[in-house]
């Protein structure tokens, strides 16, 4: 096991060098004097600005997910759940895939900060998943609809991404609401890893947590308006977002126009939602300064723009989340001692 996992890091470690080095050969061949130039003019003061969007969008995501679990009967600590929501920043960067896979810990470390159910603090974030996954597919439905009708290239590969996503979705929701189904994946899965540890699994255990985690989410099923309130203040985490990476321009003195900031932003989290290196490094990079030299936005304006934003949502954020991970995982040694 214990190979295993340094083969895991030192993975990870060279997925991050090569996602870095991918970086370096897009700024060396838009041209480094012109990105340094670009770079120098950056007005602190609306880069900082654009870091405090980027602590609203945590806050957004923080309210939506104490509300769900209000919904459901139960009750968590603003700063428990801002802890969590930095850390699960943290997983998702270091996973090879954007805004996703933090889940299941985020889940698993409010069961134990909190005292709830686990079975019930997954469904809340399974919800969040699904109305985050919604309204990205409704808003890059939209994003792609132009491309197409404006003869952009790649509009083709952005419709195969955006069609992969979806079904990946649908078949997510199929697999969570069939039981049998989801039993004999978690099953396979438990007995996978009982191959490689001591820990045994109880079939039976299992069966009623995926009985008890269904009923939790048929709970949600009932509650119509409070979903709408949830998918409010998504559309509001997704809108705040957006608007981070326009004042990131603004700070360098560029001013786009919002479409074709959030159009950028939305396809390239479309590429870095697919599995690629963690947090989409490299890829979605290349991606964004892509996107916005296809939208007429000059090359090293692209380029700076999109290294500044990456600075705030993967380096500050993954910095963050490794400290609010410690925290929470200090905070539970604590309470198991007293």
């Amino acid at each position: 096991m214990a190979n295993k996992s340094k083969t895991k890091i030192l993975r990870n470690i060279l997925f991050f060098i090569l996602g870095i080095l991918i970086i370096f050969v897009i700024i060396f061949y838009i041209g480094i004097g012109e990105v340094v130039e670009v770079f120098m003019r950056t007005n602190l003061l609306y880069f900082t600005i654009a870091f405090f969007i980027y602590i609203l969008t945590l806050t957004a995501l923080v309210a939506r997910w104490k509300y769900l679990i209000r919904i459901i009967g139960f009750d968590a600590k603003f700063k428990n759940l801002f802890l969590l929501i930095l850390m699960g920043q943290f997983v998702n960067n270091i996973t090879p895939s954007m805004k996703g896979g933090s889940e299941p810990f985020r889940a698993y470390y409010l069961s134990k900060l909190e005292d709830i159910p686990y079975h019930i603090t997954f469904s809340t974030v399974v919800v969040e998943r699904l109305l985050d996954s919604i309204i990205f597919l409704l808003l890059t439905s939209v994003v792609i609809f132009y491309f197409l009708i404006n003869g952009i290239m790649y509009a083709k590969i952005f419709i195969l991404a955006w069609f992969l996503i979806l079904c990946l979705t649908v078949l997510s929701i199929y697999i969570i609401m069939h039981k049998r189904l989801a039993f004999k994946i978690v099953l396979k899965i438990a007995k996978l890893i009982s191959k490689f540890s001591s820990k045994t699994f109880d079939e039976e255990k299992i069966n009623k947590s995926i009985e008890e985690f269904q009923n939790s989410l048929l709970f949600f099923k009932g509650r119509k308006k409070e979903l709408v309130v949830c998918g409010i203040l998504s559309l509001l985490w997704w809108v705040l977002d957006i608007l981070r990476v326009y004042v990131i321009f603004v700070s360098i003195s560029y001013f786009a126009s919002f479409f074709v900031i959030a159009a950028t932003y939305l396809i390239s989290l479309l590429v870095g939602m697919l599995p690629t290196l963690p947090g989409g490094l490299g890829a979605s990079d290349t991606v964004m300064i892509a996107t916005y030299s296809v939208l007429n936005v000059p090359s090293s304006i692209a380029a700076v723009g999109t290294l500044l934003d990456r600075f705030i949502s993967y380096w500050l954020a993954t910095l963050m989340g490794a400290m609010a991970l410690k925290i929470i995982k200090a905070k539970i040694d604590k309470e198991k001692k007293e």
